[in-house]
């Protein structure tokens, strides 16, 4: 009895330790086993049984219990899915614009920047597994060279539309789109407006994209003089914007290259990633024509620009 006297001591011990950090069925296998090292088989049986009964019963909760984690977890990323933003057109800043033509309201030298995003409203609405989408981009022309260096012109550009997958194996079309667009200088002096419902399409193959879309002007009332805030600001922009443009796209090795075609106007663009920073571009573009801005919609801009962007 002397010398079981100290073992028992120990067993009971670390039998204690190990219940403070041990899980029900762990504490109810180590009771089990203190018995049976003392020689109490009745209890060593009976703790024993219990601590099968307890281990099952985790191996059943624990499903239950990893299916209610993972409903939890789709429910918040359903909730942060339904107030996701997205980029729409390309988000970047041009610190540096050179005009190769002579305007006398401005420096040749100036900022240029867009922001560009868009927020799906609905999921198969039209039963044509379709999205609609509510977007707005602002384009901004900073007259960072002059001394004040005002805001010469930004255009504000909200949209709705829905994107309309094809079903059709491998075409080369993917989707297309019908959209409402509005587009303004916000100017009460000098002011620009135009609105345009329009249909577009997605054409893809390989690194190639080709994106066509026509629209159609809704009309407006002739002004009745300059001080008139309700008539059409610009009755001729059609003859110099067009009924539509095409933008064709080509992904190479990283190097996005793009142009945007429209009658009487022109832009190309070059853009790549910067190795030292993650999602953001090196981006050079070049603008040749009319509608550059709705303030320049009849006057004929040549200018060029560099700087980086965050999304293309």
């Amino acid at each position: 009895m002397i010398e079981q006297y100290p073992t028992n001591f120990l067993l009971t011990f670390v039998l204690l330790f190990s219940s403070l950090s041990a899980s029900e069925s762990q504490k109810a296998f180590n009771k089990a086993s203190y018995f049976e090292q003392i020689g109490n088989t009745k209890n060593a049986m009976l703790w024993y049984k219990k601590a099968a009964l307890l281990s099952n019963d985790l191996k059943n909760k624990e499903p239950t219990q990893t299916r209610s984690k993972q409903i939890t977890q789709q429910k918040k990323n359903t909730i942060f899915s339904d107030y996701e933003i997205k980029s729409y057109r390309s988000n970047y800043l041009l610190p540096s614009t050179y005009d190769f033509t002579t305007h006398t309201d401005r420096k040749k030298t100036e900022t240029k920047f867009q922001i560009s995003f868009k927020k799906a409203l609905s999921k198969n609405l039209f039963g044509l597994q379709d999205k609609v989408y509510l977007a707005y981009t602002q384009t901004s022309w900073w007259q960072t060279s002059s001394a004040s260096s005002p805001f010469r012109e930004t255009n504000y550009e909200p949209e709705i539309f829905v994107q309309i997958p094809y079903k059709a194996g491998e075409s080369i079309l993917k989707f297309y789109k019908l959209g409402l667009i509005h587009q303004s200088n916000g100017r009460l002096f000098g002011s620009r407006s135009w609105n345009r419902a329009y249909v577009s399409g997605f054409f893809k193959a390989n690194g190639l994209i080709i994106e066509p879309r026509v629209w159609y002007r809704f009309k407006e009332r002739r002004k009745i003089d300059e001080n008139d805030f309700e008539g059409d600001d610009n009755p001729d922009i059609l003859n110099y914007l067009g009924y539509g443009d095409v933008k064709i796209s080509y992904l190479y090795k990283n190097h996005l290259f793009a142009s945007l075609l429209r009658k009487k106007a022109f832009e190309i663009s070059w853009s790549f990633p910067i190795k030292e920073f993650k999602n953001i571009f090196v981006y050079l573009q070049f603008f040749n024509g009319y509608g550059e801005s709705l303030i320049d919609y009849n006057k004929r801009v040549e200018k060029i620009g560099i700087g980086f962007a965050i999304t293309r």
